[in-house]
């Protein structure tokens, strides 16, 4: 599925070079990002909190980081494949006398169309992309209940954001991401040990360094 996402991806990109694709060089470039991940809270949690009438401690933040590399095919179009990881999320569920600790992480491939806007020095840029995430999840309450598992779901990014040549061949980058109903599966769901969809969105900011060669 990858590989054909990757091959409509540069048919998009060639395609969109014209007859003018002659006159343009192509360059790749590598980057890599350190930032802060957001994570949407799941429905089936707070529907769990509701059930059980508990109060909900949550810790949706955590470092993201990912690695890429790209080809600009024109200055205005680039293809990138790259590695995330969005961090993780937690989840406390707390009466009297009980207590219930979800965990998650989020981790994958995939492939993006960057298109892109060079001014002098600075270039903007907006994408789209497609990316296979693994979310491991994990559940633990003080009845005695322990659960892991994981689910492996396609899921669609968007983004923008914009970089700045410092040096030759050298800029800075920040960037916005969304990675849109990661985990869109069934799955177990804490306490109720029943079978509900664990999708949520994942925000990501970022800054980065990218080398072009």
């Amino acid at each position: 599925m990858l590989k054909k996402v990757l091959a409509a991806a540069v048919v998009l990109g060639l395609a969109s070079t014209g007859a003018q694709a002659a006159d343009w060089d192509v360059s790749g470039y590598i980057q890599g990002n350190l930032g802060q991940a957001k994570a949407e809270k799941p429905s089936f949690v707070k529907r769990e909190a509701e059930s059980l009438s508990a109060s909900t401690k949550t810790d949706k933040k955590d470092t993201a980081y990912k690695l890429l590399v790209g080809l600009q095919l024109n200055p205005y179009v680039a293809l990138e494949a790259q590695y995330v990881d969005l961090g993780k999320a937690q989840y406390k569920l707390t009466k009297v006398g009980y207590q219930d600790k979800i965990k998650s992480s989020t981790k994958g491939l995939g492939a993006n169309v960057v298109g892109t806007l060079p001014i002098a020095d600075f270039t903007l840029f907006a994408k789209a992309g497609l990316h296979r995430l693994e979310t491991k999840l994990s559940d633990k309450d003080t009845n005695g209940y322990s659960a892991t598992g994981k689910v492996r779901k396609w899921a669609p990014l968007y983004g923008v954001g914009a970089s700045y040549e410092f040096v030759e061949n050298l800029a800075a980058v920040v960037e916005y991401e969304r990675y849109h109903k990661v985990a869109d599966a069934k799955a177990w769901a804490g306490a109720t040990r029943t079978k509900v969809s664990v999708k949520h969105d994942i925000d990501m900011f970022s800054a980065g360094i990218r080398y072009k060669f």
